[in-house]
């Protein structure tokens, strides 16, 4: 016999925040690396953005031609998007770098590539997200 209350919402088993060494040059007052607080996103949350970066523009505004173009800061965004603490959008915090947006403090924060490139995998493999982002450009540019 089948059971539609097993798939209400309050059956449903939310994932747990997970911690994660961003940056290694950013350490506590021993001498560890930080942890950074790290939350699985959502299906809507990653699709939000997926939109939010993608844009039509005019190839040739007479004949009406566009084309899409994908934001290239779509992978800063979501591990922006993905990340509990630190708080990204304190201002004190975006001050102290010179910056005025989470994605912006985020690439200033954690700025070698190596290390944001294995902190980005890691907020994908933690949020569900089986493909890479080079994948997921071209799934959103589709």
């Amino acid at each position: 016999m089948k059971d539609l209350s097993l798939f209400l919402k309050k059956n449903k088993i939310k994932k747990e925040n997970a911690f994660y060494p961003a940056a290694s040059d950013l350490k506590d007052e021993n001498g560890e690396v930080l942890l950074w607080e790290i939350k699985a996103l959502s299906t809507k949350e990653v699709d939000e953005l997926r939109i939010a970066c993608t844009k039509e523009v005019p190839i040739n505004a007479a004949k009406g031609l566009y084309r899409t173009v994908f934001d290239n800061r779509f992978g800063a965004k979501l591990c922006a998007a993905a990340v509990v603490y630190p708080d990204l959008y304190n201002a004190e915090l975006q001050d102290s770098y010179g910056v005025k947006s989470p994605e912006e403090l985020l690439l200033q924060m954690i700025d070698n590539p190596g290390e944001f490139n294995a902190f980005a995998e890691f907020v994908r493999e933690h949020s569900g997200i089986k493909n890479g982002l080079a994948e997921s450009v071209q799934e959103a540019k589709n």
